[in-house]
């Protein structure tokens, strides 16, 4: 019989590989790994939110887009619907459809200041890189999943659309992205309630979750669940473009711009129809639109032009590139924000069925995506030339001597510091306001006497 001695040495040859570890360190293990999305996501919107306050805080934010939705949403924390002087609407929803702002009203309890849209925005923002970590972690790992995440949160065109004072597609950038999470892992209740709050967000985004409905019918092989979101999205963008929106404006829609499909919406099917080659062909008819394009597809190498998830960036590609409005085609602004993670997800399903160099191609993209952010768009560039804090702490200080129920006109810098109250225009617009704040003096001063000029602002009042 052996003595136990002799099974020491046995014993100790075993590698730490095959002895299990222990239940805390395995539990300890998961923990870190599901906090790693959060924790990418949470330092993300600690830097959107810092550069959104920093840029607002030196004057760099305007009328059109953070004036406009601050005096809006503050009048919902008041449980009004305030009149849009800023846009000079009566109400803002006849403009774009966005009940789905309501839901950021609270917020104005816990900070009454339009930065707090810019906090917000920078939370909603990060958070949509969270469902797609947590569907590229299966397929590509967690190094290629974290890898994924962060080239989202570093791409391009979401720090354009982030740095371009507050819109309404901050909602629907995750809207978009737990629904097509819940799409893609058959979880109805998680796609139906962003289903509702990207049809609430703005109108068009209907149409993303249309071509979501397609996706399933096409690709996943679900044509009821496909044909009822195709034909619950498209009947609610009919209805809200072609009743609501004319019911609370007053007038009929009037941001269709697309010489190629026609003089109005209603006649845009028949357009594609008949002239399918025509169509596609304006999409790429102009050296801008190819050189956003390419930005927008080189920041993930292309890879989402070999995925079927491509079928479901289409509406937001024709929707911009096929507008006559040439801001819509830039690589400023906010209109990247929707496809951005269409296009995370669509590159993801392209690495997931390569066999070779995965590791080499998820690399490639967090490196070619943050070149393209840093050295190329640059959509951050000129952050270090805004104004010093000593000279806005002095136009903050003039704007102070304005009493918070005047009605004011200001310029469009000046005018999203002064938004919480029922009349604020824009110096364009000036009408008899009892205070004028302009930078300079701009001739203004006939029927004005001024209450104080400082940091190259004048401050007002009628006489």
């Amino acid at each position: 019989m052996p003595q136990p001695s002799a099974c020491l040495p046995r014993l100790g040859r075993l590698s730490a590989e095959a002895l299990p570890l222990p239940r805390w360190r395995l539990d300890v293990r998961r923990l870190a790994i599901d906090a790693l999305p959060v924790g990418c996501a949470s330092t993300a919107a600690v830097f959107y939110a810092f550069v959104s306050i920093y840029r607002h805080d030196r004057f760099a934010s305007d009328a059109y887009d953070l004036g406009i939705f601050d005096q809006t949403i503050w009048g919902y924390s008041r449980f009004e619907v305030v009149r849009n002087t800023v846009k000079g609407v009566p109400n803002l929803l006849g403009d774009h459809f966005h009940p789905a702002l309501m839901l950021l009203a609270p917020a104005y309890w816990i900070w009454d200041d339009a930065r707090v849209l810019l906090v917000v925005q920078a939370l909603l923002l990060a958070a949509a890189s969270l469902p797609i970590f947590w569907w590229a972690r299966p397929r590509l790992g967690v190094a290629g999943a974290t890898a994924i995440q962060l080239a989202f949160l570093g791409f391009w065109g979401l720090l354009a659309g982030m740095i371009f004072d507050f819109h309404e597609l901050a909602l629907a950038v995750p809207a978009i992205s737990f629904g097509l999470y819940g799409l893609l892992e058959r979880r109805p209740a998680v796609f139906w309630p962003m289903f509702a709050l990207g049809c609430l967000a703005k109108e068009d985004i209907a149409l993303t979750f249309a071509a979501m409905g397609l996706y399933a019918v096409v690709v996943q092989r679900r044509p009821r669940f496909g044909l009822g979101v195709m034909s619950l999205a498209v009947a609610w963008f009919v209805v809200v473009i072609g009743a609501i929106m004319p019911a609370i404006s007053g007038h009929r829609y009037h941001y269709w711009d697309y010489p190629s499909l026609g003089p109005s919406w209603t006649r845009a099917p028949l357009a594609i129809v008949r002239r399918p080659w025509h169509v596609l062909a304006a999409v790429f008819n102009r050296a801008e639109k190819r050189a956003t394009l390419t930005a927008t597809l080189g920041a993930w190498l292309f890879l989402p032009l070999f995925s079927p998830l491509l079928l479901v960036a289409v509406p937001t590609i024709a929707e911009r590139f096929l507008a006559g409005n040439p801001a819509f085609w830039s690589e400023k602004f906010q209109y990247s924000l929707p496809i951005a993670p269409i296009l995370a997800f669509a590159a993801i399903d392209t690495l997931s069925r390569m066999t070779r160099l995965r590791s080499l191609a998820v690399a490639g993209v967090l490196a070619c995506g943050l070149v393209l952010s840093l050295a190329v768009v640059r959509p951050l560039q000129g952050l270090s030339g805004y104004m010093t804090a000593t000279r806005a702490g002095e136009i903050d200080e003039c704007l102070r001597r304005i009493p918070p129920n005047a009605s004011v006109a200001a310029s469009g810098a000046l005018v999203p510091h002064l938004t919480h109250r029922l009349e604020i225009d824009p110096i364009f617009r000036q009408d008899d306001d009892a205070y004028l704040a302009v930078e300079g003096s701009a001739g203004r001063e006939q029927g004005y006497r001024r209450v104080c000029r400082d940091g190259g602002v004048t401050v007002l009042r009628r006489a």
